[in-house]
């Protein structure tokens, strides 16, 4: 049985990372979150290493808000406008 738990953390290969810095001035001192059922917690205000497909899905996230900021900015100024 032993073997069989070697081999299992020998084909475990770690996943890329990248560098990663978020400001905590719009979610506080730390983001959580998941991807595809697996938890993270990430401190904000410090440059950390992250795994790519956790970057990703934090890249979008941040893109997706912001554009809904933009979106709605537009619609409150005078004489509105359609979105879309």
């Amino acid at each position: 049985m032993k073997e069989e738990s070697k081999k299992t953390n020998v084909n475990e290969q770690k996943e890329p990372t990248v560098s990663i810095y978020l400001p905590s001035e719009s979610v506080g001192p730390f983001l959580e979150g998941a991807v595809n059922g697996v938890a993270f917690r990430i401190p904000t205000d410090k440059v950390v290493e992250v795994p790519k497909r956790i970057a990703a899905v934090i890249r979008e996230s941040r893109a997706a808000l912001q554009e809904g900021a933009r979106m709605v900015s537009a619609y409150r100024d005078v004489g509105g406008r359609k979105i879309g």
